[in-house]
């Protein structure tokens, strides 16, 4: 819970209209993994070995970013938590999570406050 907490935070406010969470029915045809919750695909368990060794995968199955933020959190894992050089496999894992948790058209909040024009 606390890493959900934790990213839902910086999610909020470094990333702002960029971050969406996710209804708990989402997508029910995807196959899961019953233990992480994550989706299974290609590098998912790359993912898994390198994000579970520190939070659980509740904080990233929940929201939805797109591509540069996704690797904005990385950095920021990185710089803050300790996070090791990824190297080659960042790239994969970025891959993961842009399409199983990248943020789409339906996901925006259509709520969300505009800049107010001139």
């Amino acid at each position: 819970m606390r890493a959900l907490k934790l990213i839902l935070t910086i999610g909020l406010i470094a990333f702002g209209p960029s971050v969406a969470i996710i209804d708990a029915q989402e997508s029910e045809a995807l196959k899961r993994d019953p233990l992480s919750g994550m989706v299974i695909d290609e590098n998912w368990e790359l993912v898994r070995a390198n994000c579970v060794v520190c939070h659980s995968t509740k904080g990233f199955t929940q929201i939805r970013l797109d591509r540069k933020n996704w690797e904005k959190v990385i950095r920021l894992m990185q710089e803050k938590n300790g996070l090791w050089p990824l190297g080659e496999m960042e790239p994969k894992i970025l891959d993961y999570l842009e399409k199983n948790y990248g943020l789409s058209d339906e996901h925006h909040n259509p709520k969300i406050r505009r800049p107010l024009l001139d």
